[in-house]
């Protein structure tokens, strides 16, 4: 028996010593992991944060989810500071918005974008629906980022996810023919992602990325110079049907039916749309100077097609050329094709945005009427898109719930036209970002690309400001108060407001812009304007300042009892407003409570005795009074 008992237990201790073994590494990396988080060490993230305590009910896009997939980026693209409650109200429908750099809006800002468009409309024609779109849209992201994101969004509870990608599978992020990629592995990336989320790993990569980079300044500083899009270049010929041309679609189709599988498995609405671009532009390698190439001569063939009224050759060769072009910015044919076999498996609707941007093209060739460059459409380019899109959240009946307006389409048109918040500023600014993209590789041969910016010469104040917000001076929402304090110093109040709108419609949730905004009308004794922006702000945060002029203007349009409601509301926040109390006195007078009067106004004169016209008022009540005691 003892023997037995010895031998059991010499058994035992290597399956111990091994589960220690294992056990203690986890330990000291969780232990590590806990103690980089207490401390607050690298970055956070979370795909949606809370940004400040100024906003503690929202959560916005976090600014830093491109570290996710590109830890060691300098420069990463932008995200849109859209915000959504925490806690979804019953009257809200929230729809995300997915996708790459068309989906951001470039060149324009995030107020120019199809995103915002859908928000815009869908609030015109049901206006009592809060409506939240959250552009997740980012400059240089495929579909690696759509489908890792697609757990996030879920927990949002969205009541419909739309999808614009794929132009970005070969030269985004984590592309196949990307310099920033882990090798080309759909598993490693995917991995990788997952890794970046985690401050140990965030450690051990900048600890790498510290020692590299003693070595590698000089570079940085060089590609530093040039845009996003010609770094991402990492191979500059992928031939069409070649084996790293196939790689870009399966990535597409991975990662496409991962995410549209979470989303199945949720019962998530979800509106995927198929991909357009400019068939006009030259294919890039010849752009670059690679002349007597297949897409070259395609090209050629497809122009003089094109001038000779062939349209449906000229069609096929711009396509051909296109499918043919060796630098892989735009997507392939059987992205689409791949998109379609998804909708199908998942029953989701696929919408035909390339067949609408074909019915509003010039002899039905998508080309420089809607688009600003290889791919990206200009604003009458995302406005269809938009439209295109709201057609079927209609369509799809995810609204049915809900009541419309009794508006006619024209009248929702001119809506639409007048609540456009776009401005001169935003003009120029997107006029240089398109120059900063054209002067560079690939749309013109490395020897020959030039930094853009110091061609471009101001010739007044808001070609100044652009410059500043190219050169990352100023951000876009200081760019547009600085026009609209200038265009305010000059009474132009018009366009005052216009630029305000433009950063209220970017940040509807941010009561400053709104406050500035009355603050500024009222001094200019612009009250109907004032009023205009007054309510909104009273919604978001009703205090002393938004009861006293609510009041106040209730009183000059003869609103005597909404006048006295909300002065008196105001008393009970601040009592020490002489203004406040002297128009409450005005209002008791014009219902006839004298009293009442009197006591407002000998209120007011207490706190400021030298108050203009109080005094005056004062006695006048008192001697009518005495009238009515007579």
């Amino acid at each position: 028996m003892e023997t037995k008992t010895n031998k059991k237990s010499v058994n035992k201790s290597p399956i111990i010593f091994y589960v220690i073994m294992f056990l203690i590494p986890l330990i000291i990396l969780s232990g590590l992991e806990i103690g980089l988080r207490i401390f607050n060490y690298g970055r956070d993230l979370d795909a949606f944060i809370t940004l400040s305590k100024d906003y503690e009910e929202y959560l916005f896009v976090n600014p830093d989810i491109p570290f996710r997939y590109a830890a060691n980026m300098q420069t990463p693209p932008a995200v849109a500071q859209d915000a959504f409650l925490k806690e979804k109200p019953d009257s809200t429908f929230r729809i995300f918005v997915m996708g790459g750099s068309t989906t951001a809006g470039f060149p324009y800002a995030y107020n120019a974008t199809f995103p915002h468009y859908i928000k815009r409309k869908l609030e015109i024609v049901y206006p009592n629906v809060n409506f939240e779109v959250i552009n997740l849209g980012i400059t240089a992201h495929n579909s690696y980022t759509v489908a890792d994101l697609a757990s996030d969004v879920i927990k949002q509870k969205p009541d419909a996810v739309l999808v614009y990608a794929g132009h970005n599978e070969y030269y985004g992020i984590l592309g196949v023919g990307s310099t920033i990629k882990f090798g080309g592995s759909l598993w490693v990336s995917k991995i990788l992602i997952s890794l970046n989320k985690f401050k140990t790993f965030q450690l051990l990569n900048n600890t790498i990325k510290y020692l590299t980079g003693i070595f590698n300044s000089q570079e940085a500083k060089t590609k530093s110079a040039e845009t996003l899009m010609s770094r991402m270049i990492g191979e500059n010929n992928i031939p069409f049907n070649s084996d790293m041309y196939y790689k870009g679609i399966e990535q597409f189709e991975s990662n496409i039916n991962d995410f549209l599988s979470e989303m199945s498995a949720d019962k998530i609405p979800v509106i995927l749309g198929t991909l357009t671009s400019n068939l006009r532009q030259k294919p890039f390698t010849s752009l670059i100077g690679q002349n007597n190439t297949k897409e070259d001569s395609l090209f050629k063939l497809g122009e003089k097609q094109f001038r000779e009224n062939d349209t449906l050759n000229s069609q096929q060769s711009f396509l051909s050329a296109k499918e043919f072009d060796a630098i892989r910015f735009r997507a392939p044919e059987d992205m689409n094709k791949t998109l379609q076999v998804l909708a199908d498996k998942y029953n989701y609707p696929l919408i035909n945005i390339d067949s609408v941007f074909r019915k509003n093209s010039h002899k039905g060739i998508v080309g420089y009427d809607l688009m600003i460059d290889h791919l990206h459409p200009n604003i009458e380019g995302y406005n269809l898109m938009g439209e295109e899109f709201c057609k079927n959240i209609v369509s799809y009946k995810l609204l049915d719930k809900y009541k419309k307006t009794n508006l006619s389409n024209s009248s929702i048109d001119k809506l639409l036209k007048l609540k456009f918040p776009f401005t001169k500023l935003d003009s120029v600014i997107a006029k240089l970002r398109i120059t900063a993209l054209s002067n560079q590789y690939p749309f013109v041969a490395k020897e020959t690309a030039k930094k853009h910016i110091n061609n471009f010469i101001p010739i007044n104040y808001i070609d100044s400001i652009a410059v500043k917000v190219m050169n990352k001076n100023i951000s876009w929402r200081e760019a547009h108060q600085l026009v609209a304090e200038w265009h305010y110093k000059y009474k132009r109040y018009t366009n005052f407001m216009i630029e305000m709108d433009a950063i209220i419609e970017n940040q509807p949730y941010v009561e400053f812009s709104y406050a500035f905004t009355v603050s500024k009308l009222i001094n200019a004794n612009k009250f109907l304007d004032a009023e205009k922006y007054l309510i909104p702000l009273h919604k978001l945060n009703p205090n002393e300042y938004t009861f006293k002029w609510i009041g106040s203007f209730a009183l000059n349009k003869g609103k005597y009892k909404k006048a006295i409601k909300n002065l008196i509301e105001s008393t009970k926040i601040n009592d020490t407003d002489p203004q406040v109390y002297y128009n409450l006195s005005g209002a008791y007078f014009n219902i006839g409570n004298i009293n009442e009067a009197i006591k407002a106004v000998q209120k007011c004169l207490s706190i400021n005795p030298q108050y203009p016209n109080a005094k005056q008022f004062y006695l006048s009540l008192k001697s009518l009074s005495k009238q009515n005691i007579k």
